[in-house]
Formats: C-alpha cells, sequence, structure tokens
C-alpha cells in the first residue's frame, strides 16, 4: 500500500453522482480518489488488474493503484490524457451541442435497444467515430464486474489533433457489489448478484451484453492464479464468483 500526504491545495473537486461526493486530489500527473461508502479504491485496483489478464490493450482502460491518502482508503490513477488531448463525456458532448440532458431524453424511449441505436447514431453524426466497439467491451466489463454506476459522464472521448478516440475504460469503483446498497451478505453471493441494477441503457447487464456481444475474451486460469495472491475480501469473492460464473 502506497502512503501519501496531499494538502488541499491539490483539491479539484468534490463531486457529486447518484451515489454520494467524492472526494478528488489532482498532483503530479495523476488523480487521486477517496473511499466514499464502500471499498471502491480496492476495487479499482481489482478491476484494472482482472483487465490485465484479458485481449484488452493496456492503452484501453486506466490501471488503478491502492493508496491510503492523509491517512484514508483510496486509490490512484495516471492522468490519461496526453498534450492538449480533452475529454469530453456522453454527457457533456450532448448537452453542448443539443442543450439537453441525455439521460432524460433516452430514458422516454421505451426500449433499450432505440436508446442504445440513438445514442451511437448521435456520436457518430457529432464526432464521426462509431462507438459500438467501444461500449460492446464496456458492457462486456460491466457485466463481469457488476458496474452500479456506468452513467453517461463515464463513457467519453478524447479529442486531441482534430480527431475524436475512445477514452480508455475508466472509474469502476462501484462494481463487484461494495457500497450495493441492496446487498444483504446474510444472502449467498449468487442472491446478491441477481439485485444489481445496471446503467445507462437497460437495468440489465446481461440484456446490454447481449446486445453488444461479447468484447473480449478472459485468461480465467491466470485470474484465479493471480486472486490466490490477494488478501481475502467480500469484492474478490464477488470477482472470483463472476469469472467462474461467466468465464469458464
Amino acid at each position: 500500500m502506497i502512503d501519501v500526504e496531499i494538502s488541499s491545495d491539490y483539491l479539484m473537486r468534490e463531486t457529486g453522482t447518484s451515489e454520494g461526493t467524492q472526494v478528488k486530489y489532482y498532483k503530479d500527473d495523476y488523480w487521486y480518489k477517496l473511499d466514499n461508502r464502500g471499498n471502491e479504491g480496492l476495487v479499482e485496483y481489482l478491476v484494472s488488474k482482472f483487465l490485465t489478464f484479458t485481449d484488452l490493450s493496456p492503452s484501453e482502460y486506466v490501471a488503478y493503484e491502492q493508496v491510503d491518502i492523509n491517512g484514508r482508503r483510496g486509490c490512484r490513477s495516471r492522468n490519461f490524457l496526453k498534450g492538449d488531448g480533452e475529454f469530453v463525456t456522453f454527457y457533456r458532448l450532448y448537452q453542448n451541442e443539443q442543450g439537453e440532458d441525455l439521460s432524460k431524453v433516452i430514458g422516454m424511449m421505451d426500449a433499450m435497444e432505440e436508446r442504445i441505436e440513438y445514442t451511437v447514431r448521435f456520436i457518430k453524426e457529432s464526432c464521426g467515430i462509431d462507438v459500438t466497439d467501444y461500449l460492446k467491451k464496456i458492457f462486456t466489463l460491466d457485466r463481469i464486474i457488476l458496474n452500479e454506476d456506468r452513467h453517461l459522464n463515464n463513457l467519453g472521448l478524447v479529442y486531441m489533433g482534430g480527431r475524436f478516440a475512445p477514452a480508455p475504460i475508466f472509474d469502476q469503483g462501484l462494481s463487484l457489489l461494495t457500497a450495493n446498497q441492496s446487498v444483504n451478505w446474510r444472502l449467498p453471493v449468487e442472491e446478491n448478484v441477481r439485485r444489481v441494477v445496471a446503467r445507462p441503457f437497460s437495468g440489465s447487464h446481461e440484456k446490454m451484453w447481449e446486445y453488444f456481444g461479447e468484447g473480449f475474451g478472459v485468461d480465467a486460469r491466470a485470474v484465479f492464479e493471480w486472486l490466490e495472491t490477494e488478501p481475502d475480501s467480500k469484492e474478490k469473492e464477488v470477482l472470483e464468483y463472476q469469472i467462474r460464473t461467466l468465464c469458464l
């Protein structure tokens, strides 16, 4: 575990999401996040380490380390923007171009397929990029890790040199049932898994994965060998269960 002391001079913002407020710092090209309601830093580390056992390129996701920040648990990740690159979320892009909240617009649509196709079409027409493959990889991951916080500010593009490209996959802290308000650990893992609600196009991870298809392969044996070296935790137990259920 890395221990760091960071003064309030590096406090960037306290960001409010559907899951509450999370304190963030930016120092020496690293983003630091304090745990909020669960073991988010542990989850970020476990998920990004898990991704090293897939056939995704390291450039396609953000790597996280667990850290103690001013005596509190959290995580850090390097800034994925280079040079004059700019990160633009799906939410902000739609707000800037249409002046509306994309989540509310697609929320009025009856079918998941309509929500997805509307969003993909908007990105294509606005930025000249097809994000289907990007979303395929994200929803394959979210199905495995049970991400409950894939809102439209966690989906985005990087604009650099006059072109758009998919952003690296990031911000998986509210996964593996950590800080999940519906969890009841008197019940077995499989029952808690069934209680998870997905975002943003459907409440079902399975349905979004079925729509897009498999986004990457997993070396499950290597994942289990690695997890044997990690300290026991509920989050580790959930990841083991999901790999055993979905990837073998």
